[in-house]
């Protein structure tokens, strides 16, 4: 018997041995295959890809190779970074795992006077300066086969709700060669005019920095070869064939941004002279993609209203210009990544939008404020109309109106077939199959010079000055939707840091339960140190006076009081934390132990339920 337990009991031991290696090389085998394996339950999915990011970086034709730049000394340095830099190796290496081996990452610790510092140096990645003159580093080159190269110079926490669009349109960027091509249907004059002395917008020749722009004329039946996006500018007697090759561009799920006008007061007419019409639309497509907008009318809005003088019974008179609106703060949906950085907009004489049809909505990024509403084109564009008198005609809707908007939905054809003499050779499409990817602006205005920029002369050379940021929208706007579906659907996800919720609330009741008291007991112990200060010094200063038993009894007196206040007042700022410090030690100990616990219990459940063997028989 005492042979047999000495060998049950070395078996018991290796048992436990091997148990020990065996889950050791589950751990290891497992960090290592199933590394991008993960289940996303936090509310907002921030470690997770949209749908939009998985379908592009499965269909990359490109292979890419991302340098993760993280200095390991970077979280030491600044703690507060630690959970902001570990959703983005997290997001890092979600992408990997959705490329099908496409993207490729490589993490690189650039420590100082490395080989791999002059690297991250020469990428362009931005140093971060430690507090011993050290460089860190926090930041991502990407590259793909060719010679295309993009970076990320510093992941920012303040773009942390932007993240998955920082990379997805880093990815896009170089899973296309080239410059994207944008067609630009221009019916405002935004290339100028020389002979009346009109030069290019501003607009343009920022886009042409980071585009290939080509412009539409006449009547248009094709698109360039590559087009990524196609701007339409105030569109006027548009024929059926050039709606046609727009209606198919936008049903086919190409991007498309448009801008229509009630009244637009930068267009001229023929020989510099008035034109008869100066609003735009396109009511066949609009109807048929369940858009509703009415040139005829104008957003008026007194909260965004800009002060302008206007001539009122002969003399000037300043005032609010109800449909010149500068659109701030909450009149800029900041959540999408277009408007994420932006401070103003300036518009002038817009229109608005929604939808009336099922399955298409507009999804808000210029609105008006709860006091804006419309007014009738024709009276707000008269340059002696009284704005005071207007501001009582403005009719409010159910929702404040919609200044520019993505349209969201499955678009259907304005067309059931190709018109009549239409040269396209690409098949006629019904219905589309892709989501829309289509931005309305009520205002055509906004991308010309008048609305946003300023001229100054620096130097003997005339300079551009931005007062307003509507380039900046159309650039961002342009190269959100060349990156396709998966950039254009993209919005501020929210950022990984979650506060305590609960523990913020008991700290705030605790505050304002016991700070008054607090104060008061400060108070009361102040006062006793003065007069025990007082009667200490035995009356005037330089006095032989010898203390009185009753100033005796008095001091001793002010010394119990000062001390019993001490000892209320440590008692009320324990009581102040006593709750959430409670509180946190729990959530501690349940983070803690929980998990163990649980798994203890399980196993005892089973063990319970396990079917008793009989003992062995002592019988020969």
């Amino acid at each position: 018997m005492n042979q047999k337990s000495f060998h049950t009991g070395r078996l018991a031991v290796l048992a436990a041995i091997f148990a020990a290696i065996i889950f050791g090389c589950v751990n290891i085998a497992s960090s290592e295959l199933f590394r991008s394996a993960r289940i996303d339950l936090t509310q907002q999915h921030l470690f997770s890809l949209s749908q939009g990011t998985r379908t592009m970086i499965a269909d990359l034709n490109e292979p890419i190779r991302f340098r993760f730049f993280m200095s390991s000394g970077l979280t030491k340095e600044a703690p507060q970074l630690a959970a902001f830099a570990g959703r983005v190796r997290s997001m890092l290496d979600a992408y990997v795992a959705g490329s099908k081996g496409k993207i490729v990452l490589e993490t690189i610790d650039a420590k100082p006077y490395s080989e791999d510092e002059d690297r991250a140096v020469a990428f362009g990645i931005s140093p971060i300066r430690s507090s011993t003159g050290d460089r860190l580093f926090f930041g991502l080159a990407a590259t793909n086969s060719t010679d295309g190269k993009s970076v990320i110079g510093s992941f920012s926490p303040e773009r942390e709700a932007f993240l998955e669009y920082d990379l997805t349109r880093l990815v896009a960027e170089l899973g296309k060669r080239g410059k994207p091509v944008v067609a630009v249907l221009d019916g405002l004059g935004m290339n100028g005019n020389p002979q009346l002395g009109l030069r290019e917008a501003q607009v343009l020749t920022q886009m042409k920095q980071f585009f290939d722009v080509k412009p539409l004329e006449g009547e248009v039946q094709e698109l360039p070869d590559n087009t990524r996006v196609v701007m339409v500018v105030h569109p006027q007697n548009l024929t059926d064939k050039t709606l046609y090759t727009l209606d198919q561009w936008a049903v086919g799920g190409g991007a498309m941004l448009v801008f229509v006008d009630p009244n637009a007061e930068n267009q001229i007419g023929p020989r510099g002279q008035p034109p008869a019409d100066t609003s735009s639309d396109m009511p066949k497509l609009f109807k048929a993609w369940g858009v509703v907008y009415d040139p005829k009318k104008a957003v008026a809005d007194p909260t965004y209203a800009l002060q302008t003088e206007r001539n009122i019974d002969g003399r000037p008179v300043t005032m609010l210009n109800l449909p010149w609106l500068a659109l701030r703060n909450e009149a800029l949906k900041k959540d999408d990544a277009i408007l994420a950085q932006l401070a103003a907009i300036v518009i002038t004489t817009s229109g608005s939008f929604e939808t009336n049809k099922d399955g298409m909505s507009i999804r808000p990024l210029m609105v008006g404020s709860a006091d804006a509403g419309t007014l009738p084109a024709a009276e707000v564009k008269e340059r002696t109309a009284d704005m005071r008198k207007l501001a009582t005609q403005i009719e409010k809707g159910k929702a404040p109106p919609v200044i520019a908007g993505r349209l969201t939905g499955t678009l259907e054809s304005a067309f059931t077939a190709k018109p009549e003499g239409s040269t396209r050779k690409e098949e006629h499409i019904a219905k589309a199959t892709k989501p829309a990817n289509v931005i309305l602006v009520g205002d055509a205005d906004m991308v010309m010079d008048r609305n946003w920029v300023q001229r100054r002369n620096l130097l003997g050379t005339e300079v551009a000055q931005a007062f307003a940021n509507n380039g900046d929208f159309v650039v961002n706007a342009i190269e959100q939707m060349a990156g396709g579906v998966a950039l254009a659907d993209l919005r501020g996800r929210g950022v990984s840091w979650r506060p305590f919720e609960r523990i913020q609330t008991m700290e705030a009741e605790a505050n304002a339960r016991y700070s008054s008291k607090e104060q008061q007991l400060q108070a009361r112990m102040k006062d006793a140190e003065q007069k025990l200060q007082d009667l200490g010094r035995g009356g005037k200063e330089g006095s032989n006076e010898v203390l009185t038993p009753q100033q005796i009894e008095t001091i001793e007196k002010f010394k119990t009081e000062l001390l019993a206040t001490r000892e209320e007042l440590r008692a009320t700022q324990f009581a102040l934390r006593n709750d959430v410090d409670t509180l946190k030690s729990r959530l501690t100990a349940l983070n803690v132990a929980g998990i163990p616990i649980v798994a203890g219990l399980i196993a005892l459940f089973f063990a319970m339920r396990r079917t008793r063997r009989d003992p062995p028989s002592t019988k020969a």
